[in-house]
């Protein structure tokens, strides 16, 4: 290769660079003045009311020593997280178009909206917004303090839409369960009482020793402990399916929804929760204690209503997660296993005889 040569090809990759750079520039600069040419319907920040309007009715929240609060209950157990959420949704809303010259209100749905929402933000700026004719791809927007009409994501008409009042309360969790938590558990139903309690059962097992010493004596017996479970005073055998699958049930309990909060006497009657199913009574960790009431089923058959502890609210609880404890019994917890392979051996013995 010639000096000429090798100049020229040291310029052209010097080109490829430069050009790569220059095009991986122009792209930031085009992705920064989308960033910096986003158009907000609203733009506020620390949220201290929260107020919104659907077919359901209204609804407004206030936020009193950095706690949500219902302006209808203050004893209502606002979900924090939710609630900031939604004014979130409702306080920062980026426009998809600006419409600077509307038709009439009455095109878009703005006329007489059935959504409408308003924030209060900490500095004490109040913004109402209605929200019109929603799309596949997007909703009409208006303020009430301007004549602009703007088009936004769906996102906040679909969560609006059919929004209550106990969408918007907390849910209380369940502790960590599981055969190492637990120590023990009672489920009451029917007249019948089933208790699981459980113990440590030494295991023998050995130890190596050290190389150097005699063979009778280089291994030693330790005693191990493995946790071992009866009901009602009669063992439970380890490879028990009904057991496995009532431990795996407890460790996963979660509800679905809050029902009521106020859990008054006729809503406790009206649920079962008066003559329930079952009660399970589990201890855990350090003597801690938990207590689920069963009450009935639902109208749908798909969720149980129950309460935890001492929580008055009555929740919902899907039948599914919770039918090896429903239809528990001593027999099935103490039913040993029927090993395949001697079953498979039984079958050919008694069809070759």
């Amino acid at each position: 290769m010639t000096k000429q040569t090798k100049t020229l090809a040291a310029l052209a990759a010097a080109l490829v660079v430069c050009g790569g750079a220059y095009a991986a520039l122009r792209v930031w600069n085009d992705q920064q003045a989308q960033v910096d040419d986003t158009v907000y319907v609203t733009q506020l920040s620390d949220f201290t009311a929260l107020s919104f309007t659907n077919a359901q009715g209204e609804l407004s929240f206030t936020k009193a020593e950095d706690a949500w609060q219902y302006d209808g209950d203050a004893s209502f157990p606002a979900d924090q997280e939710a609630v900031e959420d939604l004014a979130e949704q409702v306080g920062s809303l980026a426009a998809i178009r600006v419409i600077d010259d509307p038709e009439d209100l009455s095109a878009y749905g703005l006329d007489e909206p059935t959504l409408q929402a308003s924030v209060t933000a900490g500095d004490g700026t109040a913004v109402t917004l209605l929200l019109g004719d929603v799309s596949d791809s997007y909703c009409y927007a208006k303020r009430t303090d301007s004549d602009t009409v703007y088009t936004v994501s769906t996102d906040l008409p679909e969560n609006l839409e059919s929004l209550e009042l106990l969408d918007l309360a907390a849910i209380p969790g369940f502790p960590d369960l599981g055969t190492d938590t637990i120590s023990s558990l009672t489920w009451e139903s029917g007249g019948t009482t089933l208790t699981l309690t459980k113990t440590e059962a030494e295991t023998a097992g050995t130890e190596s020793g050290d190389s150097s010493a005699d063979a009778s004596s280089s291994s030693e017996s330790v005693e191990e402990t493995e946790p071992a479970w009866d009901v009602n005073g009669t063992a439970i055998p380890s490879d028990n399916s009904a057991f496995t699958s009532l431990m795996a049930q407890i460790s996963s309990l979660a509800f679905d929804a809050c029902y009521d909060y106020k859990g008054e006497a006729d809503t406790l009657a009206e649920c079962g929760l008066d003559t329930p199913v079952g009660v399970l009574t589990v201890t855990y960790g350090e003597g801690e204690t938990l207590t689920l009431t069963i009450g009935a089923l639902d109208g749908t058959g798909d969720s149980y209503y129950a309460q935890l502890s001492d929580d008055q609210a009555v929740y919902l609880l899907s039948a599914d997660s919770v039918d090896t404890l429903v239809s528990l019994s001593a027999q099935e917890l103490t039913a040993a296993e029927e090993d395949e392979a001697e079953t498979t051996s039984d079958a050919s013995s008694s069809s070759a005889s």
